[in-house]
């Protein structure tokens, strides 16, 4: 059975979903930010459909159909929702306007803390869960703000950056040196990191997806993931997820 938390404008979900188990056609009606914490599944929707794996955020505006396709391992599920009446006393926040996936490290530190407060679940948990939905909106709001009119220059570099290429494929693919200088400061401007921060936080991504659902030691993810070896792996993931990759291990593996 899911493990529930609510306050009066806010609910929290714990879902754990079987190997191939398909979610019919459904709508959620209210905002919502699925944290994904293990397995994978893929979403459908009426424009597109996608996949989404550990550490990834799936934000949903109301009423947004939709359709899941659960992978081979099931998957672990946080369902955070948000009504319009918390929406309109937040010191007049707006609802975020996205609807898809989101890879960004503080959303994922954000659904680390709601799996724990929902695993330990008290009569204080409506409180903090105030905060972690406080905090989940003004992280998708500040995506959404900061763009110009280089963003799809600079949506293609990530892009490349996302599908596990590394800082030299940008530079080859879209850069003359040139441009090197006035591309980076770009890539600052709009993601708010260089391209090498940005690049080590997608390995980190890779590396959580193959900390959650694999048995493979820690020294093979680090390989794997582009690490130089585990110590590096291991300052880079604990700066990023607050965590070692060790503790987040055996956290999700404590149940």
């Amino acid at each position: 059975m899911p493990r529930t938390i609510s306050s009066q404008h806010l609910r929290a979900t714990w879902y754990d979903r079987k190997s191939l188990e398909v979610l019919d056609w459904h709508e959620h009606h209210n905002l919502s930010f699925c944290f994904v914490v293990r397995g994978d599944y893929e979403e459908t929707t009426r424009r597109q459909t996608f996949t989404c794996r550990p550490g990834d955020v799936v934000v949903k505006t109301a009423e947004v159909r939709h359709l899941n396709t659960f992978g081979q391992r099931g998957a672990v599920c946080l369902l955070l929702e948000i009504s319009k009446e918390f929406l309109s006393h937040s010191r007049g926040s707006i609802e975020p306007e996205l609807n898809g996936p989101v890879h960004d490290y503080r959303l994922a530190r954000i659904g680390l803390e709601l799996r724990e407060e929902l695993r330990m679940a008290d009569r204080l948990s409506p409180i903090m869960l105030e905060g972690i939905a406080l905090r989940s909106l003004g992280s998708v709001l500040r995506l959404e703000t900061g763009k110009s009119e280089h963003q799809i220059e600079v949506e293609a570099m990530r892009a490349l950056l996302d599908a596990g290429g590394n800082v030299e494929d940008v530079t080859q693919k879209y850069l003359t040196a040139n441009e090197w200088k006035r591309a980076r400061r770009l890539f600052y401007e709009i993601e708010g990191c260089s391209i090498n921060t940005y690049a080590l936080r997608r390995r980190a991504f890779r590396a959580f997806e193959e900390l959650v659902n694999t048995d493979d030691s820690l020294a093979e993810i680090a390989l794997r993931s582009g690490f130089y070896d585990q110590a590096h792996f291991t300052r880079i993931f604990a700066t990023i997820f607050g965590l070692s990759p060790g503790r987040l291990r055996s956290r999700l593996n404590h149940r």
